[in-house]
């Protein structure tokens, strides 16, 4: 039998912290020390407080969220692949970061990160449109936002059980291709 491998104090907080931050977002720094199985001092250490911790767990979800999605996309498939992939990539982060959405971000390299990923998700609306996959007189900007909000949105979803994990992906890509409407 193998030895587990310990994790560096640092790892082993941040890990705490998203344990426990997506169960409550309120959880302290003080359980978040316990739960990694570090005392307050190592804790303060690696982050001098709780705006610190969370902005390199903001950072964490965006490195992730952009490896995810880089391992499964294909930039010669077609785009309604490629959506419905960006989708399976990163909705099973949803667990570990879902409690970001109620946190700013206050850093300006976090958000010019996550600005990046929304030009990316920009670049796939054009695909989408040049393939006749969605209309051209709907604004990019607002596509791009009602994907990003289906993301957040199949997160909270999967995270409280009212949805499965393999069931949001296509759910997301129904919603935003075909809306909510019934055709006549």
């Amino acid at each position: 039998m193998g030895q587990a491998i310990r994790l560096s104090s640092e790892e082993a907080i941040m890990e705490s912290a998203i344990s426990l931050l997506s169960q409550n977002r309120h959880a302290t720094m003080s359980e978040i020390a316990v739960n990694a199985g570090v005392g307050r001092a190592t804790l303060h250490r690696h982050f001098k407080n709780r705006e610190e911790l969370i902005r390199e767990l903001q950072a964490r979800s965006i490195e992730e969220t952009n490896a995810a999605v880089l391992a499964l996309d294909d930039v010669h498939a077609p785009a309604l692949d490629r959506l419905r992939n960006m989708f399976v990539a990163i909705i099973p982060l949803g667990d570990r970061y879902t409690f970001l959405k109620h946190e700013a971000a206050n850093d300006e390299t976090l958000r010019d990160a996550y600005h990046d990923e929304l030009r990316w998700v920009g670049s796939l609306v054009k695909q989408l449109r040049e393939e006749d996959v969605l209309a051209e007189n709907v604004p990019r900007r607002w596509v791009v936002a009602q994907i990003d909000q289906l993301v957040w949105t199949a997160w909270s979803e999967v995270s409280v059980g009212r949805l499965a994990p393999a069931e949001a992906p296509d759910l997301a890509v129904r919603t935003l291709i075909e809306g909510l409407g019934v055709k006549s």
